[in-house]
């Protein structure tokens, strides 16, 4: 059962999050959650509703991938949309800076500035617990400038240069002082000199202490603020925009079946997968892990695709089945990210109470879609970085549903998550 928010007063505010992808959508939604906040993430702008205190609702854009006029469009539409059901805005963004990020903050700068024609946009990406930080300008992941990573050479959106002034031309940036520590009214005073110089600042951030001292900051400008950035900067948000929110209990969930749609080419997920693969039972409660993958014809050849997906529809129904994307990639992401969402539409016909775990957040929005889900109840993370929640609407409305980005967690995160889901099941019915 879920626990209760205490009444809200009519003055308390209330957010819309616009996120570039889904996976990103969730885990900085999921933030707001853990706070206290009402949190829904609504798979459509059409759904968007009154204001509400103390809600949040998130629209997901696709941005990422789109062309610079697209990605600021996309953008500006959804803040737009979004608009009239929210007092505070917050531009969630890849924590690693991939995609048309200026662009992105653009389109929401000149939605919002439509009725706060002060609107400045402050910029912090980093996400301190999952190793993205920023110092002096400069984006690191685990230390190591961002080109230098595998996300340098990202198939789709590859980030060529490790500065954010870079990144965002026509940006200033507040630097944190060498050996010391931000305090509120320095960084306030700090953010208005920049802001007469640039409606975009970026902020240095190489712990999570710095994103509170940020967040406070950020309240001293009230509604004229944009934030921008990644899960970090919004859990200190949540806490910062929110008073008297009463975090709710977590949710029940037992499934019989895990079906896991890795749609994300990253090096992590695909090794996440692979020890999944590996593992030997009974660690995951199941006499056996069901693997597809389409092959490149599938993509490509229409009597392929159906073919494969007849293979899926005759598959036996194991506890934990993987539906994997093609390492070797030559169609668009879109097709890729169609097919498996497909196959887990056909997996998902019976009546096994089943959790769905999607990887990468292009697949994750194919499948939702394809389901007819309205939107999602953001609950909580099983990991830090992966939310959980229940599908709202649709074919598999009530089901449990993790979302995670490629880049996120540990080796062994998948296989424990999938285990404990199963497990959970094996307690409800002694």
């Amino acid at each position: 059962m879920t626990q209760e928010l205490k009444p809200q007063s009519p003055d308390a505010p209330s957010v819309v999050v616009v996120a570039d992808d889904l996976t990103g959508a969730t885990d900085s939604s999921v933030q707001f959650a853990y706070a206290g906040w009402k949190t829904q993430l609504l798979l459509s702008e059409d759904s968007v509703t009154h204001r509400e205190p103390g809600a949040v609702s998130a629209l997901v854009t696709d941005a990422r991938a789109l062309t610079r006029a697209e990605a600021q469009n996309r953008t500006r539409a959804a803040v737009l949309s979004g608009h009239d059901a929210a007092t505070r805005l917050y531009l969630k963004i890849d924590s690693t800076m991939r995609g048309t990020i200026s662009s992105q903050i653009d389109g929401a700068l000149e939605a919002w500035q439509q009725d706060h024609p002060g609107a400045f946009a402050l910029v912090c990406p980093a996400y301190p617990a999952m190793g993205r930080t920023v110092s002096d300008g400069q984006l690191l992941v685990n230390g190591t400038p961002v080109q230098d990573t595998v996300i340098g050479r990202d198939p789709v959106t590859p980030v060529s240069t490790s500065s954010l002034s870079e990144l965002l031309p026509g940006s200033a940036t507040v630097t944190k002082p060498h050996g010391e520590t931000f305090t509120v009214a320095a960084l306030v005073a700090s953010i208005r000199t920049a802001r007469a110089s640039s409606p975009i600042i970026i902020i240095d951030a190489g712990e999570s202490a710095d994103l509170d001292v940020i967040a406070e900051a950020a309240v001293e400008f009230g509604d004229d603020v944009v934030p921008v950035g990644s899960a970090g900067l919004a859990a200190a948000l949540a806490v910062k925009w929110g008073t008297g929110l009463v975090a709710p209990a977590e949710s029940d969930r037992t499934c019989e079946r895990v079906i896991i749609v890795a749609s994300s080419l990253h090096t992590v997920t695909r090794e996440q997968v692979q020890a999944l693969v590996d593992v030997e039972p009974p660690e995951v409660q199941a006499t056996e892990v069901t693997v597809l993958t389409p092959d490149l014809t599938a993509l490509s050849d229409e009597a392929a695709r159906s073919a494969w997906l007849e293979t899926v529809s005759s598959t036996a129904s194991t506890p934990i089945v993987i539906v994997d994307a093609p390492e070797e990639r030559t169609s668009s992401t879109d097709l890729v990210a169609d097919l498996l969402a497909g196959a887990a539409a056909t997996l998902m016909r019976d009546s096994v109470p089943t959790s769905l775990m999607l990887l990468g957040g292009e697949g994750a929005r194919a499948v939702l879609n394809r389901l007819g889900a309205v939107s999602l109840r953001i609950h909580s993370t099983v990991r830090e970085g992966m939310p959980i929640g229940a599908i709202e609407g649709g074919r598999a409305h009530g089901a449990t549903v993790i979302t995670k980005a490629g880049g996120f967690g540990r080796r062994s995160d998948v296989l424990e998550i999938a285990a404990e889901l199963l497990h959970n099941n094996e307690g409800s019915t002694q």
